[in-house]
């Protein structure tokens, strides 16, 4: 078991969540769609690796160009609301911080990466969900009012990540705003050791 949780380091959780999930969610209803299909369903019975290897790939692809558009979203609505918020300060603090060395890395570095992650991941879903929801309706296996229901189900969560996107974003400012910071105090800890006289 413990194997299982450390294959989820950062290097491998993080992508997992901004660009894998997103890309799942886009083409979920689309292969719910085409697995009904004779002849695909077919071909995904007797190559269940190669399906899967496939399927995984493609998330990945759509997951990438999901987080693009993510990065759309964010410069052409969360920046210039922090802008203003900021008074026109959000654009320096960004490029000051992504020239500023740190000798050690500060731990607010790793809640950064996290914040950024979960950042993708909220931009990322609901636009997964837009991707997916006409092949709830093309899919003549679902009903018009289960369509409608998940259709609602996803557009309350689409709603609900780009919200807290928002916050993410205002706490992912304020977090570089305090490691700009030059004032911070470094602890170090010594050993006391013997001072024998020679």
């Amino acid at each position: 078991m413990k194997e299982l949780f450390s294959a989820f380091s950062a290097a491998v959780f993080y992508p997992l969540v901004a660009l894998v999930l997103p890309g799942l969610t886009a083409i979920l209803g689309w292969c719910v769609l085409l697995a009904g299909r004779e002849p695909v369903k077919g071909i995904a019975t007797r190559n269940h690796t190669e399906t899967a290897f496939i399927l995984m790939l493609l998330a990945i692809f759509v997951g990438t160009v999901i987080d693009d558009l993510g990065m759309r979203i964010e410069t052409l609505w969360l920046d210039p609301s922090r802008e203003r918020r900021t008074n026109g300060s959000h654009s320096a603090e960004w490029w000051a911080y992504l020239r500023k060395p740190f000798a050690i890395e500060p731990s607010g570095r790793r809640h950064l990466r996290r914040l950024v992650a979960r950042l993708k991941f909220e931009l990322g879903v609901p636009i997964g969900f837009v991707l997916t929801s006409p092949a709830l309706w093309l899919n003549h296996t679902i009903s018009p009012r289960m369509a409608l229901i998940v259709c609602a189900i996803g557009i309350s969560v689409s709603l609900y990540l780009l919200f807290e996107a928002a916050a993410s974003h205002e706490v992912l400012g304020q977090l570089r705003h305090e490691l700009l910071k030059d004032d911070v105090v470094v602890y170090t800890s010594i050993s006391r050791k013997t001072v024998q006289s020679a």
